[in-house]
């Protein structure tokens, strides 16, 4: 099984340059995929606890944000607050593959970050580096002027799973190095050549992440819950939301949902699965007690919507997968996290004490339903399994312009108008939360009236709100003072906005027929062809299905030759004689694997219209040396002026100067015209197994396409560096 290896800092860094001069791109995704706003774009920007994000979208803690470019790919599609993959002590996990099946609807096994804590420390400082990089250079000159405003970006921690875990000296020091992360920067920076000089003073956050989400395995008791939410409050400082699971919402009408109105029969509910986990009250009170703990620590409580549904695993989607349960995500988690999340928000509202909490959200989102989970007030709306669909990141910018659309329908040029206007709940929601914070009749008290708010349209409800928060204000001179009243006025006024839309937008999401299984069956389109090493249907799918980058294209020169067995003969020399395997590259455009970032999670199979998996069939590359050697996977290094390569086992090594190469294995030494391949002279040491000379051809094809390429990937920057400028060709 491969392992994560982080690829380093430089080499990433190198790579997003030369990339973005040689194709426009960066990490395999096109200027065209990103987002890119326009003269006209509205201000999509939200506060989450406190700080501004110019957009409320981003990838959930998952596949898609634990790696340094996973970060880069969400952030140049438009996310600006990232949900970084949960951290747990925990951190060597024998986790099984595949561990990802997505055709339709989302499953996946249990399982939290696949880096060391360390390593994960690193990789969001590299991340968060990187991104830097990219605003103060605008992508390399590939993103306009005047686009600052829209580059304000939020990390979002996520840690699990007990509070002994999370108390632990590593966890501890991994939420510590975001807080403070200079001396992980300070590492980066130290590692810069010359020839990138220019990005080592580059001014830095002075934190990763101030605000964390709280994931908790399914069973974990309500009061170890609520420990390690004080803990997070009281001990680290830190905003806190609390991941709760569908389950809340009880066995029985979970599965009147899924199976009888949406028709997920075939999913295998557990009813001791919902018995063991949190219950609905137990929940609403955890959160109505934290939030009097969070208010005298000066931070904000809140809850994130939803955790997957845990069902019955299913082996023929994970056959390797020890554990009894696999969890459920996409479209039958939309509608159930979208009705626990307003049945949830609305009695703790209601209740004793009663209050508007800030909530997060994640479960089946999509370019059609985002506007809509925008408009129930919640920050931010994060997404997944949509992501491993064909397309991947490049399905971002969609969001953007669904919510554009939908806010210039109620004629909103901001979030928050779009929030108060969409559903007419605006006058009610600023009188709501203006008396409910300073007393009853306080709106009608300054002149704005039931009537006098009715009648505003969605900008001028914004105005209103900021009008009654400086007047509310302790001294209205005070400029300082007067921003941070309008700024609570504004979020207190649109939670409550979402709290009222979300109970007409939810009430129709199980009627809704793109929620149901007959809508949800179809997998992706196969046709009759097993796939090959060389020369698929080059659709690309695996690229853009790979939340890693760690399949990418390269270009090879079209070939076909006889091959030959090459065999020790009788007096040490080498003997020849035809070999019927023979060689074929027909087309330019190939694929290839990168590991380390490859965990071959299998996604890539699942969207691969041709019979096989990308990531077991295509070559193989790998980052360094030392990877390499520990690894028993057919594949191939450049190092040290060579290239290094393992087929059928067999490990071997070619060198290249001027118009020959070198190519050297156990027992023999070769001497090769680089253009025919054919073998000039031989030198041999007692009895070595025959070789086809078909894989001498597959070391040139790997050599000239990928690490000495016209492209740009993950190893070709290190071959650059590494080489010196040596020809490939």
């Amino acid at each position: 099984m491969s392992e994560l290896v982080p690829i380093p800092f430089v080499d990433l860094l190198r790579r997003m340059k030369r990339e973005a001069e040689s194709s426009q791109a960066i990490f395999d995704l096109p200027v065209r995929k990103w987002w890119i706003p326009g003269a006209d774009e509205p201000d999509y920007s939200a506060l989450h606890f406190g700080r501004r994000a110019s957009t409320p979208v981003g990838p959930a803690a998952g596949p898609h944000t634990q790696l340094a470019q996973n970060l880069v790919l969400s952030w140049l599609a438009g996310s600006r607050i990232l949900e970084l993959k949960t951290v747990q002590i925990n951190d060597r996990l024998d986790i099984p593959r595949p561990c990802i099946h997505a055709p339709n609807i989302g499953f996946n096994v249990e399982w939290s970050q696949e880096l060391r804590i360390g390593q994960s420390i690193e990789e969001y400082a590299k991340g968060v580096f990187l991104i830097e990089i990219l605003k103060h250079s605008r992508a390399f000159g590939l993103l306009p002027e005047g686009l600052e405003s829209r580059f304000d970006t939020i990390y979002d921690i996520s840690v699990g799973y007990d509070l002994e875990g999370i108390r632990s000296e590593p966890v501890s020091a991994f939420l510590d190095a975001l807080r403070h992360p200079q001396e992980a920067f300070d590492h980066l920076r130290a590692q810069l050549p010359d020839d990138l000089a220019e990005y080592r003073d580059l001014e830095l956050p002075d934190r990763i992440s101030d605000c964390i989400t709280l994931s908790t395995f399914h069973g974990c008791p309500a009061d170890q819950i609520e420990a390690i939410a004080r803990h997070l409050l009281e001990e680290k400082g830190l905003h806190t939301l609390i991941k709760l699971n569908p389950t809340l919402l009880g066995f029985e009408r979970v599965k009147d949902l899924v199976h009888e109105t949406l028709g997920y029969g075939h999913l295998d509910l557990r009813r001791e699965a919902f018995e063991h986990d949190l219950q609905y009250e137990d929940g609403l009170d955890i959160l109505r007690r934290l939030k009097a703990v969070a208010e005298a620590q000066g931070s904000i409580i809140g809850a994130k919507f939803t955790n997957t549904l845990v069902v019955a695993n299913d082996p023929a989607a994970f056959p390797t997968q020890s554990d009894a349960y696999m969890y459920v995500s996409g479209a039958p988690l939309h509608v159930l996290a979208m009705t626990l999340m307003q049945q949830f928000r609305s009695d703790l509202a209601t209740g004793p004490d009663g209050f508007d909490m800030p909530v997060s959200f994640s479960a089946g989102i999509d370019s059609r339903n985002f506007a809509s989970a925008v408009a129930c007030g919640m920050v931010p709306v994060t997404t997944c399994t949509d992501l491993l669909k064909a397309g991947g990141y490049g399905r971002l910018p969609a969001y953007l312009r669904s919510l554009k659309k939908a806010m210039k329908a109620c004629g909103a040029s901001s979030r928050a108008a779009y929030v108060l206007a969409c559903q007419a709940h605006g006058a009610e929601a600023v009188r709501t939360a203006v008396d409910g914070a300073h007393g009853q009749g306080t709106c009608e008290q300054l002149g704005w009236g039931k009537e006098r708010l009715a009648g505003l349209g969605a900008d001028d409800l914004v105005a209103a709100v900021k009008e009654l928060a400086v007047a509310l204000g302790d001294d209205p001179e005070d400029t300082l003072i007067e921003d941070a009243f309008i700024e609570d006025a504004l979020i207190g006024a649109t939670r409550v906005a979402g709290r009222l839309n979300g109970e007409q937008i939810v009430a129709g999401l199980p009627d809704d027929t793109r929620y149901h299984a007959a809508r949800n069956s179809k997998a992706p389109k196969r046709v009759d062809l097993q796939l090959e090493l060389y020369d698929c249907i080059n659709c690309d799918l695996c690229i853009t299905a790979c939340p890693n980058d760690a399949v990418f294209a390269y270009r090879a020169e079209p070939t076909e030759r006889a091959t030959e067995i090459w065999a020790v003969g009788s007096g040490g020399g080498v003997e020849t004689a035809a070999s019927g395997l023979g060689f074929k590259v027909a087309e330019s455009h190939q694929l290839a694997i990168l590991d380390g970032a490859c965990n071959e999670c299998s996604n890539c199979e699942v969207y691969c219209p041709e019979h096989g998996a990308p990531f077991q069939l295509k070559e193989r590359v790998f980052h360094d040396l030392a990877t390499f050697d520990s690894s028993a996977a057919d594949g191939f290094c450049f190092h040290d002026g060579a290239l290094h390569g393992r087929l059928g086992g067999r490990r071997m090594r070619l060198r290249k100067g001027g118009g020959r190469a070198e190519l050297s294995g156990e027992g023999f030494h070769f001497k090769l015209d680089w253009e025919s391949l054919e073998l000039i002279s031989a030198h041999s040491e007692g009895q070595w197994l025959p070789l086809d000379t078909a894989l001498i051809q597959r070391f040139k094809t790997v050599w000239q396409g990928i690490f000495f390429g016209p492209g740009a990937n993950g190893v070709s920057v290190q071959t650059s560096s590494e080489a010196g400028g040596q020809a490939g060709r």
